[in-house]
């Protein structure tokens, strides 16, 4: 996270970027709704597409009322042991049905040994899966002839154990990144070559991040690019 880095300035920013994004997995429910209205056929395969688009929806509001209370007290959440790669095995998995909805393929790459790391466990996955739901909806927004494909890493750096998401192609510059988030809840696309929507679940992660005493910045990872936030190990490593 760089100094230059501008934070969103207040609840109400939030609260519209979160208003924009929620109505693209809110109009694919309704959608599929009339055609099952029209099909009015028993078992009809459009209720897992409705049911995916409605968790993903209510998994980004959650993550969007601990930010915004995150926001409105301008407190720190509690730093405590946290083991990434479980964290990251939880949320391929929840991402996962979302994922191959969209034609997108999760791919975990956590080997190694990782002790855990100074986060918040809520705070952590709320983060992840916020993020993770932006990053597939952009996968699939990109060029159809390329590998739709997110992966959800960890890998260990002089600066601390850096965890992100990253996919095919680049699709955000850290000049971007900046723009964006000067512009989160006052321009309807942010991420004009993003997605559809506001990207909403990127500005809820990196608001949670913060708040972590970390925050997403544009990183590389295996020639992928994406998403990653960087924290510290524990302290308690130490002692071992």
């Amino acid at each position: 996270m760089s100094a230059g880095d501008t934070p969103l300035t207040g609840p109400e920013d939030l609260l519209t970027s979160v208003a924009e994004q929620l109505k693209v997995p809110l109009t694919a429910i309704a959608r599929q709704v009339e055609l099952g209205d029209a099909i009015d056929a028993p078992g009809y395969a459009g209720a897992g597409v409705i049911h995916t688009q409605a968790m993903a929806a209510l998994t980004l509001l959650d993550s969007y009322l601990l930010g915004l209370e995150l926001l409105r007290t301008q407190t720190e959440l509690q730093l405590e042991p946290v083991s990434v790669p479980s964290l990251l095995v939880d949320t391929a998995h929840t991402l996962d049905r979302f994922a191959r909805h969209y034609g997108v393929h999760i791919e975990l790459a956590t080997a190694g040994k990782y002790g855990p790391v100074m986060g918040h466990a809520r705070g952590l996955q709320a983060a992840l899966l916020s993020l993770g739901f932006a990053l597939v909806e952009a996968q699939a927004a990109g060029d159809p002839h390329k590998p739709r494909r997110l992966q959800l890493a960890t890998h260990r750096t002089p600066r601390g154990i850096v965890t992100g998401m990253y996919g095919e192609y680049e699709l955000i510059t850290a000049k971007h990144w900046r723009t964006a988030l000067a512009l989160a809840g006052k321009a309807r696309q942010p991420f004009t070559s993003l997605s559809s929507g506001s990207g909403a679940g990127l500005f809820v992660a990196d608001t949670i991040l913060r708040s972590m005493q970390s925050g997403l910045r544009v990183g590389r990872y295996q020639h992928l690019s994406g998403l990653a936030a960087t924290f510290q190990p524990s302290r308690q490593l130490q002692f071992v």
